[in-house]
């Protein structure tokens, strides 16, 4: 998951959207308007969603990567 600030003063926003564009396997990313390097974490919606990933999106994932092995060594 992506996560940046829309300016952030370290690493341009640019570099976030290329990271977002060139991950096969993605989820929603988090722009955060207004964030900076240091202080995404101040944000609402970074917790928000930071939950969301972990809770909703990741148990998602292992259950699909699960399904897939357990197909491909035939049980």
């Amino acid at each position: 998951m992506v996560i940046h600030g829309t300016d952030d003063e370290v690493i341009d926003f640019s570099h976030g959207l290329e990271i977002y564009d060139r991950t096969p396997i993605t989820v929603e990313p988090l722009w955060v308007e207004g964030a900076g390097h240091n202080d995404v974490e101040l944000y609402g919606q970074y917790l928000d969603r930071l939950k969301r990933f972990i809770d909703v999106e990741m148990p998602k994932k292992l259950t699909r990567s699960e399904e897939g092995r357990a197909e491909a060594s035939g049980h």
